[in-house]
């Protein structure tokens, strides 16, 4: 019985030491996995919050460059008045309201004397009262004391708090106005409605800890912020600007900071042609949540096999297939990172092939290679092509997008006859057109000249364009194209409908990366016909302009600059 006992005893001592063992090792390796998992987590989000600063930059410059733009007409304006044809403040008030119409995030435009007492204004329908312009004096701002005692001839910004009384605030931009001897003139005073860029950094939160901010970089002075749950955002935003003195470039800084015994993750960039600075932070409780909770599973599972593992061997074997689904699931994780960088390359090859079977087959079917067609087979023919080669050059939008993002994108210049553009487009649409009876109008100035771009984008332009107001506008409607040219001889494309239109605080949404407005109306798209028009317009050196009013209609301006318009 010794000896029995004896066996069993060294059976069990070797089968507890064994689990032990095994428990040990497993124990090590789920802790090892947390503390890993946890380091690419915050790398994650390092990673994370660069790539939504250099969203959040690219969204907000161009806001502040158009009412600089204004800004500069108007000094440019009230100097010539003055200097050449006699300056009356029927001019320059109706030059104001021309550039309040005209910009679309400029709220209101003053012009203030010498000493700060606004004598004209124009703002938006909807900010009639958002200053008391007889009361109210800009002598002791900040910002008018650095433009008449600094002598400062650039743009100074400013925010201007709770103007209204539904407590909104204003970001001010100002630049000096000077009389033709030299002598301070006044200023012109430009206010923006920090609502509009609020609902930039709206959309690219992180959770309801984080925290999005503009602040000027040279004093670090808040000038908009996203609603948070945070307390710190003081100290961030000191942390930001002290850290551009010490970075003082236009590249986005990303670190971490320990606040509290947590990890904040923040960043800032400065904007490239603007002393502002966009700051992003990501709080731990946000970006450490779906680890906590993946974790949590773990750690359960974990004191669940200490407490049986040394009463049943054969544990080691589900230990053993755990381990595997957690590298499997750490692997996957790893595998979809590079399944989505992997994924457009792959569906566009898989989808081009066809394509241009079908594209190659209409050509020689055209050419008569298997026989000659009548004058409609040609037509038809010709037309399948247009559409087979419009749809391939679809499946590249995405990946034009992103390298235009990321600033590698180049244009295939040409020449590129407009009238022919507009001709391609109507009959690439003409289905569609006919299946809404839609009325059509078309307006090219006679004799419009040749543009020299990227053919296949203008085209493309134009295309999502009256692709949008056909989805928008209800049957019957009408929807019209015209090609325009200034007195500037730059060439204008409109393209105008009578469609359900957008909200002007909506606008700003519509031109967002997949930003869609009216996803409850059933309508297809994916959010970047908008974003693409504007991304190859300014390739090409023009502007996009996008008007509109609810229920009326949608109008779109897309400005080739004369620099690319080819001699008659």
């Amino acid at each position: 019985m010794s000896e029995i006992h004896k066996k069993s005893s060294k059976r069990i001592r070797n089968i507890t030491i064994f689990s032990i063992i095994i428990m040990l090792i497993f124990s090590w390796i789920v802790v090892d996995q947390i503390f890993k998992a946890a380091r690419l987590t915050r790398d994650e989000a390092l990673s994370n919050d660069m790539r939504l600063l250099h969203i959040m930059s690219q969204q907000v410059e161009p806001t502040f460059v158009g009412v600089d733009n204004a800004l500069k007409r108007a000094v440019q304006h009230q100097y010539y008045n003055e200097s050449y044809t006699g300056n009356t403040p029927e001019k320059t008030l109706s030059n104001m309201q021309d550039l309040v119409k005209e910009t679309p995030h400029l709220s209101a435009l003053i012009f203030v004397d010498e000493s700060g007492t606004p004598i004209m204004a124009a703002h938006k329908e909807n900010y009639s009262n958002w200053m008391d312009y007889d009361h109210y004096s800009f002598n002791d701002n900040i910002l008018f004391q650095q433009i008449k005692y600094e002598h400062n001839k650039d743009l100074v910004m400013a925010k201007l708090r709770h103007v209204r009384k539904d407590g909104f605030s204003f970001i001010l931009m100002g630049r000096r106005v000077e009389h033709p001897d030299g002598s301070f003139g006044g200023a012109f005073i430009a206010a923006i409605n920090s609502e509009f860029l609020i609902n930039y950094l709206r959309m690219v939160e992180q959770g309801s800890q984080s925290y999005i901010s503009l602040q000027l970089s040279d004093n670090g002075a808040l000038l908009a912020e996203s609603p948070h749950g945070n307390s710190y955002d003081n100290d961030l935003n000191y942390l930001a600007a002290a850290g551009h003195k010490q970075n003082p470039g236009t590249g986005a800084v990303v670190n971490g900071y320990n606040i509290n015994g947590a990890i904040e993750i923040y960043g800032f960039i400065r904007l490239k042609t603007f002393p502002v600075l966009v700051t992003i932070v990501l709080d731990e409780a946000d970006y450490m949540k779906a680890w906590q909770e993946i974790r949590f599973k773990d750690i359960c599972f974990l004191i669940i096999f200490i407490i049986f593992g040394s009463l049943l061997s054969f544990f080691a074997i589900a230990m053993a297939e755990q381990i595997m689904n957690v590298e499997k699931s750490e692997a996957a994780a790893v595998l979809a990172s590079q399944a989505k960088s992997e994924f457009l390359a792959t569906m566009s090859h898989e989808l081009r092939t066809p394509l241009n079977a079908i594209i190659g087959f209409s050509e020689m079917m055209n050419s008569g290679y298997f026989g000659p067609l009548n004058p409609k087979q040609k037509e038809r023919i010709n037309d399948i092509n247009l559409c087979g080669s419009h749809l391939l050059n679809l499946i590249t939008d995405i990946l034009e997008f992103s390298k235009g993002a990321a600033g590698k994108l180049e244009l295939g210049e040409e020449r590129v006859p407009m009238r022919e553009i507009v001709n391609e487009s109507l009959r690439i649409m003409n289905s569609k057109i006919k299946e809404k009876h839609m009325n059509m109008l078309i307006e090219v100035e006679e004799n419009i000249p040749d543009v020299w771009g990227d053919k296949r984008k203008i085209r493309q332009i134009l295309l999502n364009l009256l692709s949008n107001s056909l989805k928008f506008t209800p049957d019957n409607g009408t929807i019209k194209v015209m090609l325009q040219r200034d007195d500037s001889k730059n060439i204008h494309m409109i393209v105008s409908d009578t469609g359900m239109g957008i909200a002007e605080k909506d606008i700003p949404v519509a031109l967002s990366v997949f930003g869609q407005i009216h996803r409850n109306q059933n309508n297809e798209g994916t959010g970047l016909g908008l974003p693409l028009c504007k991304m190859f317009t300014e390739l090409h050196g023009g502007r996009f302009a996008l008007g509109s009013t609810v229920d009326e209609g949608t109008t779109v301006r897309v400005t080739f600059p004369a620099s690319r318009v080819l001699p008659s």
